[in-house]
């Protein structure tokens, strides 16, 4: 079966008909949009920050 014989048919059916057939095929010609996962936030810590929980956990004294 080609396009044009599906046309011709296409173009026999009620004007309902012919909406929903526009709508199926757009669905599976146009691509999905896919959703982004949202990116997991990190704490935001400074340089200082890190040293002063490492010199802790590792009973470190600061100088």
């Amino acid at each position: 079966m080609d396009a044009s014989i599906v046309y011709k048919v296409a173009q026999a059916l009620p004007k309902e008909e012919r909406v929903k057939l526009y709508r199926m095929l757009k669905s599976d010609l146009i691509p999905k949009p896919l959703k982004k996962k949202d990116k997991i936030q990190s704490p935001e810590f400074t340089d200082e920050d890190a040293l002063e929980y490492l010199f802790e956990k590792l009973n470190i004294e600061k100088n």
